[in-house]
């Protein structure tokens, strides 16, 4: 059950070096199969910051001894027996699982390869293009890059600027250096008369010919790059297309050196059998992603949640990045993410802000904000080893703790919230509930903030606290647990996956809960028809309810290794596995079999690989830097 990514127009295979984000998909509106960078963004991963008009950028290709071209839209209309081929994508993969994003893909005896990458420290993109034979022959080929631009206001030779804003500029061109033509796409690639102007009001397709190519049997033809840079002055965009082409030849070696060097920070996990090294790699990558230059993580790839800093995810992707051993990255974003922060009335954080206004954006009514900040802050500081966390972020901790202390009802719970999934309140037309989650994130967070608080020797708070996660535990146990089942809040016996993780990574209920919650969970939230488990048990929201999450389906195989149930457990880890792209992503969630929703989630999905992976090796509760 794998799938290429696109079929899901929210979807995108990301590739980013903190300073610009691509987006790349394999089909276009309709199904249509077309190798494509949908999107390029500067200076922030959200939307505002988009490059690109629709749809993108993508590959013209003619062989001289065929009538049929390499035409993903059957745009060219020169002769019989070419109208109506569909391209082929035969392949994609991010090369060694690192920041390289490759497509192999045919037409009838023309076969395409690209890669796509983010030069390190640089504000560019590349796309490099090669050209086969199908059947392997001989023959010269003529390759046509496009892209749909969304204005031109000047060309100097062959390079095309394009001013998106004031401080948004792109200079694009091609190397070795081809003719750029304004124009119809399908009236340019065959010598017609063009009749469009450039325009720095209206978008622009732009067709770059470059000298044709020699393609030897079985051979590859040599590649032709695409360049693409970004500044905030035309002048900067400018100087760093300059300087990306003056390195374009070795820049994929130097970004996949760039990549194996990162990759030497991560913790030693032992040999996995493939493809889990394949996709333990893969998810190390993304996590690195989605981090802007400001170390702020960011949710990249799908579109509705671009441009989004979710407190919660951002400190999953900041926990995840230190549990991996990048400890530098880690530290950074977790000290990106809290400089979000804003007070509501009620001395709680808002959960969620856009990366552009630092605002808060939330949807939803959120009491879980300060337990996940208490759990960050702990679990990077118990890796890195450096009290300076402590006193730097110390404020927010007290903040945190005493929110969390003062804000219980007479049932000892936290007050009643929308959830972890965001869907019990008024806006879905639902009640706020006890959720076990946010008392239990909140019971936790508290216990590790005693552990830092020990550790500044503020030993009459850290003994608050203690006693403050004893009280929360004991209301859930009296409130929320039935028959040994932990349910999802106060209010009902219905389920929630979230539960799970208190019996994994945040080990906080006792074991005689766990065996009837795993078998109630196998009863009521798997999949009767796709496997996997769903996120909960109500029908809040058609978008995600009673369909199999990634996230909820790693955390229940957690908690069965936790169960010593490993066999079992790993029935759902391949679950997962079963279900990524072809390039290893893994969705959000699956609407069905194959069809896939939030593609390549740094957080509970890519995440999740990570996660689990060091659950299993016993590498995920640990407190020294080996």
């Amino acid at each position: 059950m794998k799938y290429f990514i696109g079929l899901n127009q929210d979807n995108h295979a990301p590739i980013s070096n903190g300073n610009v984000l691509a987006w790349i998909q394999q089909y276009d509106i309709g199904c249509l199969p077309v190798d494509k960078i949908s999107q390029f963004f500067f200076p922030n991963f959200d939307l505002s910051s988009a490059m690109f008009d629709t749809p993108g950028s993508y590959v013209l290709a003619k062989d001289h001894n065929e009538k049929i071209w390499y035409d993903p839209y059957g745009m060219v209309k020169e002769k019989l027996g070419q109208i109506g081929e569909i391209v082929s994508i035969n392949n994609t993969q991010y090369i060694n699982g690192y920041g390289i994003y490759e497509v192999v893909s045919h037409k009838g005896n023309t076969v395409v390869k690209t890669k796509t990458w983010a030069p390190p420290f640089q504000n560019s993109l590349i796309r490099s293009i090669e050209v086969k034979t199908l059947r392997n022959n001989a023959s010269t080929v003529t390759i046509y890059p496009v892209v749909h631009l969304k204005n031109v206001v000047q060309r100097k030779d062959n390079i095309f600027i394009s001013r998106i804003s004031e401080n948004q500029w792109l200079a694009t061109t091609v190397s070795p250096t081809g003719e750029g033509l304004t124009g119809e796409v399908p009236i340019v690639v065959t010598q017609g008369p063009v009749t469009i102007f450039e325009h720095s009001l209206i978008p622009v397709p732009l067709v770059f010919t470059v000298p044709d190519q020699t393609i030897s049997q079985k051979q590859y033809s040599q590649p032709i790059y695409q360049v693409f840079a970004a500044g905030a002055t035309k002048e900067e965009a400018l100087q760093q297309l300059n300087d990306t082409l003056l390195t374009v030849r070795q820049s994929e070696q130097q970004t996949l050196q760039s990549w194996e060097k990162w990759h030497q920070d991560t913790i030693n996990i032992g040999t996995l059998p493939t493809p889990l090294d394949y996709y333990w790699t893969l998810s190390n990558t993304v996590a690195k992603m989605s981090m802007q230059k400001d170390g702020t993580p960011i949710i990249i790839g799908f579109k509705p949640y671009q441009g989004n800093v979710w407190i919660r995810d951002s400190l999953w992707i900041a926990s995840s990045l230190a549990l991996s051993g990048h400890y530098e990255d880690a530290i950074d974003a977790l000290y990106a993410t809290l400089s979000y922060l804003i007070e509501r009335p009620d001395g709680n954080y808002y959960f969620a802000y856009n990366v552009v206004t630092r605002l808060p954006n939330e949807h939803a009514f959120e009491n879980d904000t300060t337990g996940l900040i208490l759990y960050g802050i702990w679990q990077v500081w118990s890796l890195v080893k450096d009290r300076t966390i402590i006193n730097d972020l110390w404020p927010i901790i007290d903040q945190s703790t005493e929110w969390i202390l003062t804000n219980r009802d007479a049932s000892g719970l936290i007050f009643p919230d929308a959830g972890i999934w965001e869907t019990f309140g008024p806006h879905l037309d639902e009640n706020f509930e006890h959720m076990t989650w946010t008392s239990a994130i909140s019971a936790f967070g508290l216990l590790k903030a005693a552990e830092m608080a020990d550790a500044i020797r503020e030993n009459e708070k850290a003994s608050r606290y203690r006693q403050g996660a004893f009280e929360l535990l004991q209301a859930i146990g009296k409130h929320n647990v039935h028959n040994g089942i932990v349910c999802r809040s106060k209010e009902t016996k219905l389920l929630d996956a979230s539960v799970t993780l208190f019996f994994s990574e945040f080990p906080l209920f006792p074991k005689e809960w766990l065996s009837p919650t795993i078998k109630a969970i196998q009863q009521r939230l798997q999949d009767p028809f796709i496997g996997g488990i769903w996120r909960h048990e109500s029908l809040t929201t058609e978008e995600g309810d009673l369909k199999p999450w990634t996230g909820p389906t790693f955390w229940f195989g957690e908690a069965l290794l936790a169960n010593q149930e490993t066999d079992e457990a790993w029935k759902y880890f391949y679950h997962n596995y079963h279900n990524s792209a072809f390039c290893g992503l893994l969705p959000e969630l699956l609407y069905s079999k194959g069809r896939a929703r939030g593609i390549g989630m740094p957080s509970y999905s890519q995440s999740g690989v990570i996660r689990s992976l060091l659950f299993y090796y016993n590498l995920f509760h640990r407190d020294d830097l080996s």
